[in-house]
């Protein structure tokens, strides 16, 4: 995270996956953070719904308790949780 953060001056919106092709990275897990469902290979993110605090993406594949913050660096995507829970994406 420090990595990505260190030289990230805002953050986005989960909606910036919206369209991009990723691939699971890693993951710093917790209790709220699940990745049984990601799959193994490169997959588009083809949808983001959002419902009161919760955000589903791909129809349910990931699904996340509250919006995360979102931050990009050199094809590297930062899902950060207020949990402290962090996921991780490569741009494919």
């Amino acid at each position: 995270m420090a990595t990505v953060e260190a030289h990230q001056k805002c953050s986005a919106s989960v909606e910036l996956l919206l369209g991009r092709k990723v691939r699971y990275q890693k993951h710093k897990p917790g209790r709220y953070l699940s990745v049984e469902r990601v799959p193994q290979g490169a997959f588009q993110i083809e949808s983001v719904h959002r419902f009161g605090d919760r955000v589903v993406l791909n129809d349910g594949l990931i699904v996340m308790e509250n919006a995360p913050t979102v931050m990009e660096r050199g094809g590297r995507i930062a899902l950060l949780f207020a949990t402290g829970e962090e996921l991780y994406f490569v741009t494919q």
